[in-house]
């Protein structure tokens, strides 16, 4: 039985992880002519505690402005650029989404929903004991993602 690959994910957060499972992708996709997605969640709680750190205070209606332009464009993202960098020309196509989430529930949906064969996603490398305590996004992926999942470390 052959596995048929046409649509590749690859969840990014700009990590050494992301771009190295970018890179990865991209070699499969060239391979199997597959098309690719990248997909970066951004996670609200995560995003108040960064944005806080390096803009000064705001109103809430600016905070939102800026929120607004700095999270949902995918040309203002770096995230982006290593991870596009890393994955290299694909033939049959690179797509870029944006989700705000939780980032393993998000993963899933969009693979669901998209109807991907593949998610290829970074591992940060945490220790077993952090991984056992506190959990990781590669490995909700992988018990509850709709399709195979490739682990790049």
């Amino acid at each position: 039985m052959a596995f048929p690959m046409r649509k590749i994910l690859v969840p990014i957060d700009g990590s050494t992880g992301a771009t190295q499972a970018a890179a990865y992708a991209g070699e499969l996709a060239r391979l199997a002519h597959a098309s690719v997605a990248l997909l970066r969640v951004h996670s609200p709680e995560i995003y108040q505690l960064s944005v806080l750190s390096e803009i000064p205070p705001l109103t809430d209606f600016e905070y939102l402005e800026v929120m607004e332009k700095q999270m949902n464009d995918p040309d203002k993202d770096p995230a982006f650029a290593s991870a596009q960098q890393a994955l290299g020309t694909v033939d049959a196509g690179v797509s870029r989404h944006i989700v705000w989430g939780q980032p393993a529930e998000v993963i899933c949906d969009f693979a669901r929903e998209q109807a991907m064969d593949l998610i290829v996603i970074g591992s940060r490398g945490r220790s077993a004991f952090a991984a056992l305590v506190l959990g990781s996004t590669s490995s909700q992926v992988l018990h509850h993602a709709p399709c195979a999942v490739t682990v790049v470390r």
